[in-house]
C-alpha cells in the first residue's frame, strides 16, 4: 500500500502563479518610478514649469495607465497577450505619458525629456537591440509629434529652434543610449544562459554522481548514504528494515544471444516493474549489471520481506516482448533485515548478496533469506563463485591448450582444451580453485557454455589462419549433458563462430554416461550427427561394462592419469591399462592416455599399443598464442620438451 503523501501547512505556489507573481513585482516596481515622477511633477509646478491644469492632468494620465495595468495584472488578463508581461506595452505607454507631460510643459521641457533615458534604463532588463531600436525610434517620433502640435496650439510657448535642437540632441544621444543598452541586455542574456547551463551541468553531474545513468535508479552511492541516514535514525528510534538483494537469472545468455541494446532495454523493463511494485518510501537502486537493491522501509520481519520478495517475483517473470521476442525472465533474491543480520551497511549488503548468490545455488527463481549458517565454509565459497561471475563479465578467464601426440607418427593430432582464472589478485588458477564450487552452484552451465563457445572462436581462428588441422577437445560437465538445451546451444555455436564440428572433440566421463546409460546414447549419436568427435575421460574409474560400452558412438577412451603415474613399476596399474587398450580397439576406439611425465612411462605405453598420449613429457598446457607459435615453428611435429 502506497503511503500517504506529507502534510504541508502552507500551499505552494505553482510555476504558473509564481511568475504571475514575478510579473506583477515588476510592475509595481515600475509604479514606483511613476511615483517619483508624480513628486517631480508637483516640484515643476510649484516653480511654474507645469501649470495646476497640467499637473493635473498629468497625474490622472499616470493613474488611468497605472489603473489599467493594475487590472490586467490582478485579473490576470495579461496572460492572453502573446508578451505576457506587457513589457512592450508598458514602454510605448510610458513614453506616451512622457511625451503628453513634456506637452503640458511651458518650458524646458528636456527636463521631462530625461525621462527617455529612465524608460531606455528600464528595458536593459528586458529588451534586446530591436525593442531598443523601437523605442528610441517611437520617442523620437513622439517628441516631433509634440513639436508640431506646440507650434499648431501653443505657438507663443514654443522656441522652435531651442525644440529641434533638442530633438536633434535626443536624436544623437538615444541611439547611443540604446546600443549601449542593447549591449548590456545582450550580456546579461548570455550571463542569464551560462547560469543556467551550469545550474544544469551541476545538476545532471549531481544525478550521474547518485543515479544510474541506464535506468534512473539510484546507484550504489546514493543507496549506501541512504542507508547510513536511516541506519543512524533505526538506532535512535528502534525501527526495523529489509534489504533484497536482486539478480535476474541468465542475463547474460540475453545479452549473448539477443544484443546488449535488448539487454539494456530488459534492464529497464526490470527497474520500472519494481518500482511499481514497492511502496512509495521503499527505495530502488541499480549497483550496477543486473543487480538491484531495494530498501524496504518497516519491513524487517521475514514475513513481510518474504511476501514482498514472492511480489517481486511474481512480477519479474511476467513474459516481456523485446525486439519482437517474448522473453521470460526470472531473478533470485537474497534477504537482509537490520538489525537482525548487520548493524552497517557493508555488513547488511554482503549477507543479502549472499543470501542472493544461495538462492542461484539451489535452483534460481526464489527467495532466500540470510542466516548465520551460512559459515566460513560457506562465505568462502560464496566469494568464489561471486568472483567467478565477475570473472565471466570481465574477461579473466583463458582456455589453455595441451597437445595430444601420437604414439608412431610423434605428430599433434590435437589438444585439450584447459580453463584458467586469471585472478586480479591471486594470478593464474588451475581449475581445481573453482570448478567444484562451479559444479555446486550451477554455475557450471554458463561457465561451460563459455568454454565451447571460446573453443569453437578458437577453431575458427586457426582455421583462418591456415595452420595444419587438428581438433579441439573439450570436457563437459554432467549438468551440461542433462540440461535440456545443451544441443541446440552447441548448433548456435557451431553456426554462429563458422568452427568445423569436425575439429571439435567433446569429452565425458565414464561415470556421466553410467547416469542415464540409455539417455546418454541418444544425446551422443545426437552430438555425433552435428559432426562431432567423442571421447569418454578418466576411464577406468567408473563400472560400465562393455555391453554399455559398446552401445555408444565413442571415438576414443582415454586412460586416467591415476593409473599412468606408477607406471611400469605397479603391476596393478599395468594390467588395468593393458586391458583397457585391448577392449578400446576391439571396439575400433583410440585410446589416449593422460599424465605422461617421463620417459619409462612413454616407453611402455608405446609398447602396449597406446595410439595417443598427453603430460608434460610433450608439454604443458599453454596459451593459444604459445601454441601457435609451436605449430608455426615446428608444425604438427611438436618435439619433447621432458
Amino acid at each position: 500500500m502506497a503511503s500517504a503523501p506529507p502534510q504541508f501547512p502552507f500551499t505552494l505556489l505553482s510555476p504558473i502563479a509564481d511568475r504571475q507573481a514575478l510579473r506583477t513585482r515588476r510592475f509595481f516596481l515600475g509604479v514606483l518610478a511613476y511615483a517619483v515622477g508624480v513628486v517631480l511633477l508637483g516640484l515643476a509646478t510649484m516653480v511654474d514649469l507645469l501649470t495646476p491644469q497640467g499637473f493635473a492632468l498629468s497625474v490622472a494620465l499616470v493613474a488611468a495607465w497605472n489603473g489599467a495595468l493594475f487590472w490586467l495584472f490582478a485579473s490576470g488578463a495579461n496572460a492572453q497577450f502573446r508578451d505576457k508581461s506587457l513589457t512592450h506595452v508598458q514602454t510605448l505607454g510610458g513614453i506616451a505619458v512622457i511625451m503628453f507631460v513634456a506637452y503640458q510643459f511651458q518650458r524646458d521641457r528636456s527636463l521631462v525629456l530625461v525621462w527617455c533615458l529612465v524608460v531606455l534604463l528600464f528595458g536593459i532588463f528586458r529588451f534586446r537591440t530591436r525593442e531598443f531600436v523601437t523605442s528610441t525610434l517611437f520617442m523620437l517620433a513622439g517628441y516631433a509629434l509634440v513639436i508640431n502640435l506646440l507650434m499648431t496650439f501653443r505657438p507663443q510657448s514654443v522656441d522652435v529652434y531651442l525644440e529641434w535642437y533638442q530633438w536633434a540632441w535626443l536624436a544623437l544621444i538615444l541611439p547611443a543610449v540604446a546600443l549601449v543598452g542593447a549591449r548590456i541586455s545582450a550580456l546579461r542574456d548570455r550571463l542569464v544562459r551560462a547560469n543556467d547551463e551550469l545550474t544544469n551541468a551541476l545538476g545532471t553531474i549531481q544525478r550521474m554522481a547518485t543515479h544510474d545513468s541506464l535506468t534512473g535508479l539510484p546507484n550504489r552511492a546514493s543507496l549506501t548514504d541512504t542507508m547510513q541516514h536511516l541506519i543512524a535514525d533505526a538506532d535512535r528510534s528502534g525501527r526495523r528494515f529489509g534489504l533484497l538483494f536482486i539478480d535476474l537469472d541468465h542475463f547474460k545468455a540475453i545479452n549473448d544471444t539477443l544484443g546488449h541494446p535488448t539487454g539494456d532495454q530488459l534492464l529497464r523493463e526490470a527497474a520500472r516493474r519494481l518500482r511499481t511494485s514497492v511502496r512509495e518510501s521503499d527505495l530502488v537502486a541499480r549497483l550496477g549489471g543486473d543487480e538491484f537493491v531495494i530498501m524496504a522501509n518497516d519491513a524487517g520481519d521475514r514475513d513481510s520481506l518474504g511476501l514482498l520478495a514472492d511480489k517481486l517475483l511474481a512480477s519479474l517473470s511476467q513474459p516481456v516482448v523485446l525486439e519482437g521476442h517474448e522473453v521470460k525472465v526470472t531473478a533470485s533474491i537474497g534477504m537482509a533485515s537490520f538489525p537482525d543480520d548487520g548493524h552497517d551497511v557493508p555488513t547488511l549488503l554482503s549477507n543479502a548478496d549472499m543470501a542472493m548468490y544461495k538462492a542461484k545455488s539451489t535452483g534460481r527463481d526464489r527467495r532466500i533469506a540470510y542466516s548465520s549458517d551460512l559459515g566460513e565454509h560457506a562465505l568462502e565459497r560464496f566469494e568464489v563463485e561471486k568472483g567467478l561471475r565477475r570473472a565471466l563479465q570481465d574477461n579473466e578467464l583463458r582456455l589453455f591448450y595441451q597437445p595430444k601426440i601420437d604414439f608412431q607418427s610423434g605428430r599433434m593430432l590435437g589438444v585439450e582444451a584447459l580453463i584458467r582464472w586469471q585472478h586480479p589478485d591471486h594470478g593464474l588458477l588451475l581449475p581445481d580453485r573453482f570448478i567444484r564450487v562451479a559444479e555446486e552452484s550451477n554455475f557450471i552451465i554458463p561457465l561451460g557454455q563459455w568454454v565451447l563457445q571460446t573453443a569453437c572462436r578458437q577453431i575458427r581462428a586457426w582455421q583462418d589462419a591456415r595452420l595444419p588441422r587438428f581438433s579441439v577437445a573439450v570436457n563437459l560437465s554432467s549438468k551440461q549433458i542433462s540440461d535440456d538445451g545443451f544441443l541446440s546451444h552447441l548448433q548456435s555455436i557451431l553456426r554462429t563462430t563458422g568452427a568445423d564440428a569436425g575439429l571439435l572433440e567433446l569429452e565425458i566421463t565414464e561415470s556421466m554416461v553410467m547416469e542415464d546409460p540409455a539417455k546418454s546414447a541418444r544425446l551422443l549419436a545426437n552430438l555425433r550427427g552435428l559432426g562431432v568427435k567423442l571421447s569418454i575421460d578418466d576411464f577406468g574409474t567408473g563400472y560400465s561394462s562393455l555391453s554399455y560400452l559398446k552401445q555408444l558412438p565413442v571415438d576414443t577412451l582415454k586412460v586416467d592419469r591415476g593409473f599412468v603415474k606408477d607406471l611400469p613399476h605397479n603391476r596393478d596399474d599395468l594390467a588395468i591399462t593393458r586391458a583397457v587398450i585391448a577392449m578400446a580397439h576391439s571396439l575400433s576406439m583410440r585410446v589416449v592416455a593422460e599424465g605422461v611425465e617421463d620417459q619409462k612411462q612413454f616407453d611402455l605405453l608405446k609398447l602396449e599399443g597406446c595410439d595417443e598420449f598427453q603430460g608434460y613429457l610433450c608439454r604443458p598446457a599453454v596459451s593459444s598464442t604459445d601454441l601457435e607459435s609451436l605449430v608455426r615453428r615446428h608444425g604438427l611435429s611438436i618435439p619433447l620438451s621432458g
